[in-house]
This record gives structure tokens, C-alpha cells and sequence, in this order.
């Protein structure tokens, strides 16, 4: 029997601070050899602009491996369909257990991955958060980062002033902290010690001369190499930690113009951030280091959300259960197999 859950019940069974901690913990296991993370396999779609995009990942320690499955089709995406989902296998007998919608539990583990890195390289009381990007991801963003520090402050761009203006309000009754839309980037960066890109951007967003000393940023947008969020003087100026040093280079745009351009070197990567929570490498050494979290996505991180929100399904009774396969033996012996209904648990 395979367990399916709906957006609904990931909703239920996985919050923001499940997010942050699972992730913490899975980045931290598989950079001390805990698991397999294979590089993101992309496709465009001939003649549709649209793009198909697999992720898989192993993960023995919790019993699972499986892949997440997401398909991009910029503006044609329509409400209530489904383009992100994650199959999760069992480790004991790889047996399909469970069909999981992907899009809340990307962007939680999404923003949980800038949460991590933000709790150990950000300066500890950085409190003002500065965000480029209005869209859905970026919710989940400042949530993580309300998880790992004290905000009080957060400033918006996009360059949608209306949906700026709605995403601070937004904030502002999700996370009860002042929030407020900015007219510019450059405002969006200026005097933040937190500042997070998330955009779909295909030239840069911010201007690495804006950052203020000992500021944090995240870069979590451009993950295709035809987006750019981030200029080359940002790259320069910072400590730069990747999530997946492989994949960040296959992957990220702006990254990749930054060294072709010959402004940074591959040397520049100081670290991956498992490495920083293993204690392999140092996380933020002074007050004024400016350090930047350069995040493409790890289907690690899928894995550790997915397979909790799976054994939480089980404990709170959420989900559907379906049979693909109810009588294998009538097919060998070349009768039909019926599939039984959905049983709503």
C-alpha cells in the first residue's frame, strides 16, 4: 500500500522549524559520509520553454531513498495541478511507500537550508532582513530566518510594488515582525545584516558593493544557469559556502558568469555548509566578514523532510492510501489484476 499525500496534508504534518532542524540534521549526517546526494539531472522540454528536472538522494540512516520530480513551465503553471512531487522508497525492501506533493515541502526545505546557514554564519544578533523577491519561496525564507534569529525588522523589494506591498503584510500577521516594502534593491540591502535574494532573475538583483560589512546573504534563486541574481563583486567581497559544490558549479548562473568573467576562481568556494557544520571548516571568524550562502537545492534535504512528514502522516492519520499492484500473482498467471479504490485513512 502506498500512502499519498496532498499539499494539505504536508501542510499538517510538516512545519517550518521541523524544516530547519531536519535539515540541519541531514546536511550534517551526509557531510559526515551519512547518505548519497546525486547531482540534479535537467531537460528541456522541445518546443514547450518548459523544463524537466529529477533529484534523487539515499539516505540509510532514515530508512528511505527516493527522487523528487519538478517540471518548470514559467507562466503557465495553473492552480491545482501538480508539478512537484517525491516518491520515497524503503531502504529494507525498496518498496514504493509513499507519493508526497512537492511544492509546500520544497519550499520549507528550501528556506530551512538558508535558516541552517544562516545559524552559523550570521552574526548572532542580526536582526534586520532585507529581501529581494516577493513570490511564494519567499515566504518561506523570512520564516526560516525568524526560526534562527531575532528579526525585527524586514524590508521587501520586487519589482511588482503591489506584490511587495502584499507580501509585507503578509509577514507582518505570519510573523509578527515589522515589514515593509522598499522602492528599490538598494534599499532592500542597505544597512541589513540579513539579506536573501530569491528571484527568477536573469541579470543581477543586487550590486555586491550594497552589502554592508559583516552583513549574510543568501542567494537562493538563480539555480539554472540562465538566471543571475548576485554580481561578481558580491562573489568577491564574501566568504563564499555552497550547499553542493558540484551542483552550485553545474547549476548556478551567477556563479558561473562570475567565473567566466575571471572576477573569482573555483577557489573561492571557502566551503560546502556541511562541512561548516561538521566543524571541518570554520563558520564566521569576524564581526565585519561579509558571508554568502550560495543554495541550488539538495534532494538530501527533500529526503529528510519527506520521509518525516511520511511517518507523521502514519502518526496523525493523514493521506490516502492506494494499491498499484493488488494481486501480482493473477498477472503471471495471465488474469487482471485489479487495482483496489482509494482507502481515505
Amino acid at each position: 500500500m502506498i500512502l499519498v499525500l496532498s499539499e494539505a496534508d504536508v501542510v499538517q504534518a510538516l512545519s517550518v522549524a521541523d524544516g530547519v532542524r531536519l535539515v540541519e540534521q541531514a546536511l550534517t549526517e551526509h557531510a559526515a559520509g551519512g547518505g548519497i546526494a546525486m547531482p540534479r539531472i535537467s531537460a528541456d522540454l522541445p518546443g514547450t520553454a518548459g523544463a524537466f528536472r529529477v533529484m534523487s538522494a539515499i539516505v540509510p540512516n532514515l530508512g528511505f531513498f527516493g527522487l523528487k520530480t519538478l517540471t518548470g513551465f514559467p507562466g503557465r503553471r495553473t492552480v491545482g495541478e501538480t508539478y512537484f512531487v517525491i516518491l520515497l522508497f524503503s531502504c529494507d525492501n525498496g518498496a514504493l511507500r509513499a507519493m508526497i506533493a512537492g511544492n509546500q515541502l520544497t519550499g520549507i526545505r528550501t528556506g530551512a537550508a538558508t535558516g541552517v546557514a544562516a545559524r552559523h554564519l550570521a552574526r548572532p544578533d542580526a536582526h534586520v532582513l532585507g529581501v529581494i523577491g516577493a513570490g511564494v519561496q519567499a515566504r518561506y525564507q523570512v520564516a526560516a530566518l525568524r526560526e534562527v534569529r531575532p528579526l525585527t525588522e524586514v524590508r521587501v523589494y520586487d519589482v511588482d510594488a503591489v506584490k511587495a506591498a502584499a507580501f509585507a503584510r503578509q509577514i507582518e500577521a505570519e510573523q509578527r515582525v515589522a515589514a515593509h516594502p522598499v522602492a528599490t534593491a538598494r534599499e532592500a540591502v542597505a544597512e541589513c545584516d540579513l539579506v536573501v535574494t530569491i528571484t527568477t532573475a536573469k541579470t543581477p538583483v543586487l550590486d555586491g558593493q550594497w552589502i554592508e560589512a559583516g552583513a549574510h546573504v543568501t542567494g537562493a534563486g538563480s539555480n539554472t544557469p540562465t538566471k543571475c541574481e548576485l554580481d561578481a563583486v558580491a562573489f568577491q567581497r564574501s566568504t563564499l559556502v555552497v550547499d553542493f559544490r558540484e551542483q552550485a558549479l553545474k547549476e548556478a548562473g551567477d556563479l558561473q558568469q562570475a567565473l567566466r568573467s575571471g572576477a573569482i576562481t573555483e577557489d573561492a568556494i571557502y566551503a560546502e555548509i556541511g562541512e561548516v557544520l561538521t566543524g571541518r571548516k570554520a563558520g564566521r571568524t569576524s564581526e565585519r566578514q561579509i558571508t554568502l550562502f550560495k543554495s541550488v537545492g539538495m534532494a538530501i534535504e527533500d529526503l529528510a523532510t519527506a520521509s518525516f512528514a511520511y511517518q507523521q502522516a502514519l502518526a496523525m492519520g493523514l493521506g490516502t492510501y492506494v494499491e498499484l499492484d493488488a494481486n501480482p500473482a493473477a498477472l503471471h498467471a495471465g488474469g487482471t489484476a485489479v487495482a483496489a479504490g482509494p482507502i481515505t485513512s
